[in-house]
């Protein structure tokens, strides 16, 4: 359920910070749109134990951005990063741990694909995590350690 509603928050502010620009989900099996839009990617969701009834629930996302050659990745670069800062999650704040443009480079030396990343973490009391939802985090890409 969390990963659900974490997802709508960014899916949220990025469909009102650019109202003009598409957005889709790598995990639905939706038609790409022609260009510009986002697609969002989970990459990482996990609850981690901090303490007896405490827990840290931590979701990282890739967004990449396909643009148009009137809206490059550097005109939108800085409004994008600064509305990734902070979602509203449940009707509560959530600020990001780490947000960033990336562009990885291969082991011949040359660039990937450029992506931006952002990275949340919530802290959870016992009471507030449901087995239905540990168990639909685990299914979407998240571990035991």
């Amino acid at each position: 359920m969390l990963t659900q509603h974490i997802r709508d928050a960014l899916a949220s502010r990025l469909s009102i910070s650019f109202p003009d620009i598409s957005l889709i989900s790598k995990e639905d099996a939706v038609p790409i749109p022609e260009p510009p839009y986002f697609q969002t990617e989970l990459t990482l969701a996990e609850f981690e134990p901090i303490s007896t009834h405490r827990y840290t629930a931590r979701f990282r996302f890739k967004i990449y951005y396909v643009p148009v050659p009137e809206k490059p990745v550097a005109m939108i670069m800085d409004e994008m990063l600064e509305s990734l800062t902070t979602l509203e999650v449940e009707g509560r704040p959530c600020r990001a741990s780490s947000v960033a443009w990336e562009r990885p480079t291969g082991n011949d030396g040359a660039s990937g694909e450029g992506y931006f990343r952002a990275e949340y973490v919530i802290q959870l009391t016992t009471d507030q995590v449901e087995m239905e939802s540990k168990m639909q985090i685990l299914k979407q890409g998240g571990g035991l350690k």
